[in-house]
């Protein structure tokens, strides 16, 4: 047994293919950028560091990062701010599973009043 299989955050199976923990949003972002591809991913640590937050998913689209929180739920783990959908996933890599076979809806926080909404597949980890 590892030390992270007792993680309070529940970090079981975080592949470092796309996993980076905790790096600032500019590394993050520049991880994303070196990629340069629709659907370039990776999960970090939330800069909150709450536990009810504990990570956040960046996704590039469009020369746009897009950044989802992935919020802690009593059984599991919910992408975004669950007013569009609450799916619980039991664990992260379940999410990223998921939506490398559908698409993820992305909603740009400047242009949401316009209802220009883009999905994207996560296709490449952006790991270090």
């Amino acid at each position: 047994m590892r030390p992270s299989d007792l993680d309070p955050r529940g970090e079981q199976d975080m592949d470092p293919a796309w996993y980076v923990g905790q790096v600032t949003r500019g590394q993050a972002e520049g991880s994303l950028r070196r990629v340069n591809r629709d659907g370039a991913f990776l999960v970090r640590d939330s800069s909150k560091g709450s536990v009810t937050q504990p990570y956040t998913l960046m996704v590039l689209y469009q020369n746009k990062v897009f950044n989802i929180q992935i919020r802690k739920a009593q059984d599991g783990f919910l992408l975004g701010t669950g007013l569009k959908s609450s799916e619980v996933f039991s664990r992260v890599s379940d999410i990223i599973n998921q939506h490398r076979q559908m698409p993820l809806l992305l909603i740009d926080a400047k242009n949401r009043g316009t209802g220009q909404q883009n999905q994207c597949a996560l296709i490449h980890p952006a790991g270090f």
